[in-house]
């Protein structure tokens, strides 16, 4: 088990505390979001999550497992410190009040009292929410009901400074993996409120899209084409990945084309979308979305490149006829099975565009 993934996965659950007290741990699409941004693949993240998270009944989010959990009641200085001690002692210094006035089985206090008179005091919302959160799940603090308390009736505890000044009054440790995680898990939860895409790469943000264009049947054939695309390499398949990423460009032009009409904008104006889709061409679409000035999707520059590739390469009418025509030829000669393999591929690609060609042409 690669356990790089593992450690910066275990990694990213704990920065989810820090990011998002009140609601902490990430759901298996964020945590593929998270992995995904450092360069792995889902099914290495996959893998490598039942090693790094316990999900625990009830709950919609994957948590730091309990091993982590458990190691936090060992309190030391750490660069970056996403944690604000002088929070940690508030809280304990609130309880031992209550223990001092009422006994410590009765040291007990609402969560939200607490917070409010921190933030009164000058510590903020998110830090006294941490140290609470971070506090309950490595069983420092008990919370039920929404009311805090110590796990044992052994009345005042220690301070967590306190304990830093024993344990950690070195040299803070330098913690790279967590300083990795922390802005992309950041980022990731942020997306949860602020209204972008859940994904940041486009083609991924572009599928969660579809439904609301009114082309949600076809989200299955953008991700299995978006698949494709990133497991081809561009060095000894460039005829498939040339057809899946035409195959794209047009699905995206096509999807978007009533969406920009209802809207009034510039772009896909054209008489020509007044038709029946399957009389659409690539280069109507492309013409049409560098047109509309402000509201143009590509500009000139990108449109000329668009165009002169479209006319050379395997997106074109003439090159996807030659593929297929290719692609017969290798199955009726005598041809080196390397070679044979080759045009395999490239016969597969040209079915799997002409497929989706048809079906943009049926969208009405």
């Amino acid at each position: 088990m690669n356990q790089e993934i593992i450690t910066f996965l275990k990694a990213a659950l704990e920065c989810s505390v820090f990011r998002a007290p009140t609601d902490p741990g990430l759901s298996y699409e964020e945590i593929l979001e998270v992995g995904k941004r450092v360069g792995w693949q889902p099914g290495e993240i996959g893998d490598a999550l039942q090693y790094a998270t316990t999900q625990f009944f009830g709950s919609k989010r994957l948590l730091p497992d309990s091993n982590t959990v458990a190691s936090w009641v060992f309190l030391s200085r750490e660069d970056p410190e996403y944690r604000n001690f002088d929070a940690f002692d508030f809280v304990v210094s609130e309880l031992n009040a209550r223990a001092r006035a009422d006994g410590a089985a009765n040291a007990r206090l609402e969560r939200s009292l607490v917070v409010e008179r921190a933030v009164a005091k000058g510590i903020s919302r998110r830090d006294i929410e941490v140290a609470i959160t971070y506090q309950i799940m490595g069983n420092m603090l008990t919370e039920k009901d929404g009311v805090l308390g110590f796990p044992h009736n052994d009345g005042v505890r220690g301070l967590p400074s306190e304990q830093l000044q024993t344990t950690g009054a070195g040299k803070p440790r330098r913690n790279e993996v967590r300083a990795r995680a922390y802005p992309i898990v950041k980022d990731v939860i942020e997306r949860r409120t602020d209204g972008r895409p859940k994904h940041v790469e486009s083609l991924d943000a572009f599928a969660e899209e579809l439904h609301k264009l009114g082309y949600g049947a076809f989200r299955l054939w953008w991700a299995q084409t978006v698949a494709e695309l990133r497991h081809g390499d561009p060095h000894s398949s460039p005829v498939s990945v040339s057809v899946l990423a035409a195959a794209l460009v047009e699905g995206a032009l096509t999807f978007v084309v009533k969406h920009a009409r209802k809207l009034g904008l510039g772009v896909f104006q054209s008489n020509v979308f007044e038709r029946d889709t399957r009389s659409w061409k690539i280069d109507d679409l492309v013409a049409s979305a560098a047109s509309g000035s402000d509201s143009a999707i590509l500009d000139p520059q990108t449109k000329n490149r668009v165009v002169w590739k479209h006319s050379f390469e395997p997106g074109s009418e003439s090159m996807r006829a030659e593929c297929c025509l290719i692609s017969r030829q290798a199955r009726r000669t005598s041809v080196p099975k390397k070679h044979a393999t080759r045009r395999r591929l490239q016969s597969k690609s040209c079915a799997a565009y002409s497929t989706g060609y048809r079906n943009f042409r049926r969208l009405d």
